[in-house]
């Protein structure tokens, strides 16, 4: 096994043990597939999947990792994501279980999350750069077709199609310019311009929740 996909599990049966489960949010794409991989390994007996919508890509792969659980998308449109995001917070809570957020560290600081994935306590991939995620899927098999779905653009899952044009390689060299200066070069003024303003834009979620001063 990869010595870093056991590290990672090796932190979340640490920092999880007290954990009575671990419900993992499934999307179809490669850092919850990750996500969920993991916590299986570290805790089977422990870890449920649960995916909005009535089938997934590759059903046959999550089956093959652990239990997962289907659920009626809740909500209208404008509002689907807000309400996912209530409905997976009460199903932990019902099951006195961890709710674990599938956030990696160029989303964290991008700050291309939504605020409602908040709700989620428990981040074991955030600190794991994306470029890092598609190579240890690829470790532990993860199927094709859930990798390429994170290259396209999912709005609702914060990637518009200005993003999703531009590779995970050029967007970390922006995220990390002081350690991929040979990187960075690749990137046009355009696209680190556009990187720059979302980095700006979202910045604020980092302060979450934000104190106020006292008097």
């Amino acid at each position: 096994m990869d010595a870093r996909l056991q590290k990672l599990i090796d932190q979340i049966r640490r920092t999880a043990a007290d954990a009575g489960g671990l419900l993992i949010p499934v999307s179809g794409g490669s850092d919850s597939a990750l996500n969920f991989w993991l916590c299986a390994q570290a805790f089977p007996e422990k870890t449920l999947a649960v995916h909005a919508g009535a089938n997934i890509r590759c059903r046959e792969w999550y089956n093959s990792v652990g239990p997962i659980v289907f659920i009626n998308t809740p909500g209208k449109y404008a509002h689907r994501e807000e309400m996912r995001w209530g409905y997976f917070l009460a199903m932990s809570l019902n099951k006195n279980a961890w709710l674990v957020g599938s956030r990696n560290r160029t989303e964290d600081l991008l700050g291309t999350y939504s605020l409602a994935s908040r709700v989620a306590t428990y981040l074991p991939l955030v600190n794991i750069w994306k470029s890092q995620v598609m190579e240890l899927c690829r470790e532990i098999g993860v199927p094709e077709e859930i990798l390429t779905s994170s290259l396209r653009a999912d709005p609702d899952c914060g990637r518009p199609p200005e993003l999703a044009e531009i590779s995970f390689v050029k967007i970390e060299a922006v995220l990390r310019s002081h350690e991929k200066s040979d990187v960075l070069a690749t990137v046009s003024p355009q696209e680190r311009a556009y990187l720059e303003t979302l980095i700006k834009r979202n910045a604020f979620k980092r302060a979450i929740p934000i104190h106020g001063i006292s008097l």
